[in-house]
């Protein structure tokens, strides 16, 4: 008979080893130490109170790790990681745990669900599908490792360019407060927003993460979002205007790439391939109403 504990109760050492074998043979390689473990909780804000590990009477052999946010009004959780150790995989625990979760969303009275899965993991998806999710939209993370052309994202508009932090941008009136929950503002305390405005009006938005060395030389960026405003003419201009300024193309040695971006931005995934981004993981992102 399957049982189920908070995520809590585990120890650090217990905790990450149920992790690492709950993503052993997955479709990409998760392996953590706890302190990585401790600080992706911290990040993500997961709550360890508020997720669940599966047992078989003493063994755990699953778990679902749960963030809470209240965004834009609404109770929301996402789902930061569901695994299962191999031997119980395809043998109805996930879907146990997921209807225990369930339980657990309407006792917090989340309004909302959230979660990504690799497109790849079809019996993940077809799971989610039967627990009700739907998909929202697919992800894609891009990668360039290659030097742009110093007319790269080359726009034609007028724009002022300002920056900001990602509180700013959260509160505009076109912000997109669903987006998947590692790239949502309010997750992103310490990353780096930039805002378009045409004269005086904010037109688009940006939220990226510069990675310096120790000299403070930029090695990477990642983009988290990149939105022009809805029903404007310009909006592709508007969107290769942002990625100019995040992706900056006079920077030499640096490594550039996305973070779950949505394929449904379709001015910006193709800015992206025409300068040579290419794939390098594709997910879904699902969604539930409860």
């Amino acid at each position: 008979m399957l049982t189920f504990k908070k995520f809590s109760t585990l120890s650090f050492e217990e905790a990450v080893h149920l992790f690492n074998e709950g993503f052993k043979y997955y479709f990409t390689d998760i392996h953590l130490t706890v302190d990585a473990l401790l600080k992706k909780m911290a990040n993500e804000e997961l709550s360890p109170e508020r997720s669940l590990v599966v047992y078989d009477q003493d063994k755990p052999v699953g778990f679902v790790l749960n963030g809470f946010r209240t965004i834009n009004g609404q109770q929301v959780s996402w789902n930061g990681g569901t695994g299962i150790v191999p031997g119980y995989r395809g043998k109805g625990t996930g879907k146990e745990l997921m209807k225990a979760c369930m339980e657990l969303y309407k006792q917090e009275g989340v309004n909302y669900l959230m979660l990504e899965a690799i497109s790849e993991n079809t019996k993940a998806i077809k799971l989610y599908e039967k627990m009700g999710y739907k998909k929202n939209d697919d992800l894609i993370f891009y990668v360039s490792n290659e030097s742009l052309s110093t007319d790269a994202f080359s726009y034609n508009g007028n724009y002022n360019v300002v920056h900001a932090l990602p509180q700013e941008v959260g509160v505009l009136d076109f912000y997109n407060h669903f987006s998947p929950w590692q790239t949502q503002a309010q997750g992103l305390a310490s990353a780096e927003a930039v805002v378009v405005k045409s004269g005086d009006e904010p037109v688009g938005y940006a939220l990226y993460r510069c990675v310096r060395n120790s000299e403070g030389k930029i090695e990477s960026i990642v983009l988290y979002q990149c939105e022009g405003k809805p029903d404007i003419n310009e909006k592709e201009d508007v969107i290769l205007c942002l990625l100019h300024s995040v992706f900056q193309p006079a920077l030499t040695d640096c490594k550039r790439m996305t973070f779950n971006f949505p394929k449904s931005n379709e001015p910006a995934c193709r800015a992206l391939q025409n300068e040579g981004f290419s794939t390098t993981i594709e997910q879904v992102h699902m969604s539930k109403t409860i």
